[in-house]
C-alpha cells in the first residue's frame, strides 16, 4: 500500500507542472504564496507573516510552480543592485519535497535572472536549507548568523550566473 501512496505523489508531478512569474496583484497566486510560506516557513516558527512584511514585498518578483492549479513552490526576489538579485521566502509544499521541484524551480530562475541581465543571486538560507543551495552551487559568503526576529541561524550566500556562450 505505501509504495501505491508513493507512485500517487510521483504521478502528480508528471502531470507537468507549471512554472509562473507573478505579482502580488496577482491574488490568487500570492494568497496561496502566503498559504503556503506561513505553512512551511512560519508557522513552524509561530511566527505568521505581518501585513508589514507583505508591504515590504509588494514590489517583488514572485516565481513558483502550480500543479492543477495549485502552488506547491515559490519564492520571491528583487533587485539588490544592476548586478544581483536578492531571492527570499523559498518554499515547497511539504507533499511535494525531496522530487526536485525546488531545484528545477531555482534553475528555471537563474536562467531569467541571466535573462534580466543579473550575474548573481544572493540569499539568507536556513541552515535546514543550506545543503539544497550548497548542492545548487550557491557558496558561503559569510559566518552563520542568528536572525533574531525569527529566532533561527541564516547563512549569507551567493551563487555566480554562469554566462551562456
Amino acid at each position: 500500500m505505501k509504495k501505491q501512496n508513493v507512485m500517487q505523489k510521483y504521478d502528480l508531478i508528471t502531470k507537468e507542472p507549471i512554472f509562473q512569474k507573478f505579482k502580488t496583484n496577482n491574488k490568487q497566486l500570492y494568497k496561496q504564496n502566503i498559504d503556503l510560506r506561513n505553512a512551511v516557513l512560519r508557522k513552524p516558527l509561530k511566527k505568521l507573516i505581518t501585513s508589514d512584511e507583505m508591504m515590504v514585498e509588494q514590489n517583488n518578483q514572485f516565481y513558483g510552480i502550480t500543479i492543477n492549479d495549485t502552488l506547491v513552490a515559490t519564492f520571491s526576489s528583487y533587485p539588490k543592485d544592476s548586478n544581483m538579485v536578492r531571492l527570499v521566502s523559498f518554499a515547497v509544499d511539504t507533499q511535494h519535497q525531496q522530487q526536485g521541484l525546488g531545484s528545477r524551480l531555482l534553475s528555471w530562475a537563474i536562467d531569467d535572472f541571466r535573462k534580466q541581465g543579473y550575474y548573481r543571486v544572493s540569499l539568507l538560507a536556513r541552515a535546514s536549507a543550506h545543503n539544497f543551495y550548497l548542492k545548487q552551487g550557491f557558496k558561503d559568503t559569510r559566518e552563520p548568523q542568528i536572525n533574531h526576529y525569527l529566532n533561527v541561524v541564516d547563512f549569507e550566500m551567493q551563487y555566480i550566473i554562469p554566462t551562456r556562450n
